[in-house]
Parts: C-alpha cells; structure tokens; sequence
C-alpha cells in the first residue's frame, strides 16, 4: 500500500522580516527623493518602480513550506507568496542518521554541511530535526514542524533502531506536541 501524506505550514515573521520591510521602504522613499530633485521628469516612472519593488520584496517574505511523505521520501518544498515553489530537499527516511525534537544546544557544535530551518519559526525553536545525508548538500540538518500524520508517515521508513530510539514500540502512538 502506497503511504502519501503532505502538510503546509506558515511562516511566522521574523523581526528580520520586519527591518526587511523597513530597509526597503526607506530605501525607495529616498530613490523618489533623489529622483524628484535630480530627475523630476522621471518621477512617474522612479515611482512605479520603486512601489513594485517594495510589493515584491515584501511579499516575498511570505513564506510557506510543504512537506511530503511518499513511501518514505520526505520532501520539502518552499511557496514563496503562493506565487512560486522550489524544492529544499529531498531525503530517503532510510539514510536518517539521527532525529528528535530539536534543541539549539545539542546542535551548537556539530559540524554540518547545511541547516535548513523550515519550520513555523525562523529559529526551529519547538520543532522537530532529521540529520541525514544527501547527494546535493552532504550531511544536512533538517529543522521542521511535521504534525503527528507526517511522523507517522516517516516511522516505518525509518531505521529500526532510530524509529524505536525516537517513538518507542511501534503499537505507540506519536505525540508530536503540535
């Protein structure tokens, strides 16, 4: 039987996000400024440019991610605005090294090729994370926020030692606190 589970999550702003927003207001008010007393003749053209660039750089700040479980394939895609998609990553449950619920802390110093932070908060606080191994980024950590339908998708792909380590006995069911 074929297993296919996927779930989307929101990004909350950031205060990154919102000095993002900031910067480029700021910065477009000043190139109208400077275009209104060096150029004036231009203003129009100055201002439409400058009110899209605002609306794109700002929206692009919309984030969501989706995840997707297909016969122990996670995969994780960023929508950005709901107007683009692209792939993160792609990883088979079988190559998971490690996995547990995230804690800065125990992740300071270990060495990884790439952190991917895709999750509900920019800073993986409360999540859950997958180190693995891949073919495009090397050795990985994988922040997430996978609801207990995606974890339960993931256990049986799972190494058997790992899925124990992390969900106990298999008749248990997940409680992925979300």
């Amino acid at each position: 039987m074929d297993i296919f589970v996927e779930q989307i999550i929101h990004r909350k702003m950031s205060p990154i996000d919102f000095l993002i927003t900031i910067g480029v207001t700021l910065v477009g008010l000043i190139l109208m400024i400077a275009c209104f007393l060096f150029i004036p003749s231009f203003l129009f053209f100055v201002f439409a440019g400058v009110c899209f660039g605002i609306y794109w750089v700002v929206s692009s700040r919309n984030l969501e991610f989706e995840y997707s479980v297909t016969n122990g394939d996670l995969t994780v895609d960023k929508i950005i605005n709901r107007r683009s998609r692209k792939r993160v990553v792609s990883l088979d449950c079988k190559d998971v090294e490690t996995m547990g619920k995230y804690k800065a802390q125990d992740h300071a110093a270990k060495s990884y090729d790439k952190k991917l932070f895709v999750g509900i908060r920019a800073d993986g606080a409360e999540g859950w994370y997958v180190s693995a191994r891949t073919k495009r980024f090397g050795h990985v950590l994988l922040v997430f926020d996978p609801n207990d339908r995606v974890l339960e998708a993931m256990r049986p792909f799972l190494p058997r030692q790992l899925a124990f380590e992390v969900f106990g006995r298999p008749n248990q069911k997940i409680k992925s606190d979300m």
